[in-house]
């Protein structure tokens, strides 16, 4: 059996509430009638036959007191079964007529109830015939919200609220997957150009060898650098582990640890700042500070400075560079998987995109947060607030 529509069920309960308002006016109707006129009657023929010998009673329910009195004569009994008769009909006639007056009222208040129904409900019916429509191609399609702000009006809000949502994450996992393999198959094609190139030679030299092992080796470190991203930015267990760190220490740490990349570039990183202490995994957390650093140095100009700022008070490490900068567009993208400017593809700077993703994941999943100010040529401010 087809299930009832919710049209169908909201006239069927509308139907059965009006039918028994309806039976309960009815029957009141007919048993108030019915008293009503054989009060009458029973007032007429008490009044008619007052001084009569026969005594009457008080209640008017004997067959005498229905009938009229001449003078201080009975009535005749044929004018009494007369009377009676009468009276039945005219109740039958009337019990007749309400009913039928009824079921005309229930019949005609369910079509009415089923015609307003499907126009109330018309949005709700487009609304889904709309959203079984809908698939990978006409994502960016969106239902026109009815002109009366009801629950309807609320629903197809929501449903457009919730593709908006549905299409930038669609779109963000196709570029997430276009760039991912862009990103694994550079260094796979630099490796089978290599090796193909050894190849070729009938009698490679030793330093053929090494320089076919290097760039191979290059390559499986970026390889392994952003499969690594990739498992870290959809790690489940990101907070495991976590211990006291100090940052201040892990800032110096980092600042020997980048001392080589610095010095070929001319650039002087200082720390500042509080012993401030943390509960965190003391691994992300490194790697969330010294990608925050390492970009400051990567970006940043020949001889130019980069300053860490560490606050106890306020909570928060603070990261200025001199470096080249980033606009408007780079700031709302940059934390987007595999995401690199114009600029730094144009100097090419290495990366694969994957090292703000990775801070930001990380502080999300800590309840961090990141300011970023920059402007092109004008340098980087990233304040992380903990």
């Amino acid at each position: 059996m087809k299930p009832l529509s919710l049209r169908g069920k909201i006239v069927v309960m509308a139907s059965v509430v009006v039918a028994a308002a309806c039976l309960f006016l009815t029957v009141i109707s007919i048993t108030s009638a019915n008293k009503y006129m054989r009060s009458l009657v029973s007032y007429d023929t008490t009044s008619s036959v007052q001084g009569a010998s026969a005594p009457h009673s008080s209640q008017g329910s004997s067959m005498e007191d229905w009938l009229p009195s001449q003078g201080e004569a009975s009535p005749p009994v044929s004018d009494i079964e007369e009377n009676q008769v009468a009276f039945q009909v005219i109740m039958n006639t009337f019990a007749r007529n309400v009913v039928f007056a009824m079921l005309l009222t229930i019949l005609v208040l369910a079509a009415a109830l089923y015609f307003l129904a499907g126009r109330i409900l018309r949005p709700l019916s487009h609304l889904t015939q709309f959203m079984c429509s809908i698939d990978d191609k006409n994502m960016c399609h969106r239902v026109d919200l009815p002109r009366s702000k009801d629950e309807v009006y609320r629903l197809t809000q929501s449903f457009n609220n919730m593709m908006d949502r549905l299409e930038g994450s669609y779109t963000a996992q196709k570029n997430f997957a276009a760039n991912a393999a862009h990103e694994l198959k550079t260094p796979l094609s630099i490796m089978k150009t290599s090796l193909q190139v050894l190849e070729l030679q009938d009698s490679p030299s030793r330093e053929d060898y090494i320089e076919c092992t290097d760039d191979v080796r290059q390559s499986m470190d970026r390889l392994i650098q952003t499969v690594e991203g990739l498992t870290t930015l959809t790690s489940p267990s990101l907070k495991d582990e976590t211990e006291t760190v100090n940052v201040l220490s892990i800032a110096h740490q980092i600042k020997t640890d980048l001392s080589p990349l610095a010095d070929e570039k001319g650039i002087r990183i200082t720390v500042t700042g509080d012993t401030l202490r943390l509960t965190y995994n003391k691994d992300l957390f490194y790697r969330i500070l010294f990608n925050l650093v390492e970009n400051a140095v990567k970006y940043n100009r020949s001889g130019g400075h980069v300053n860490v700022t560490v606050s106890d008070r306020e909570r928060y490490i603070l990261i200025q560079d001199s470096g080249i900068g980033m606009g408007p567009q780079a700031i709302q993208n940059i934390f987007e998987p595999f995401y690199r400017s114009d600029l730094s593809r144009s100097q090419n700077i290495p990366g694969s995109g994957l090292g703000m993703s990775i801070v930001k994941t990380i502080m999300d999943r800590y309840g961090g947060s990141l300011e970023i100010d920059s402007a092109l040529g004008k340098g980087t401010e990233i304040k992380l607030k903990i």
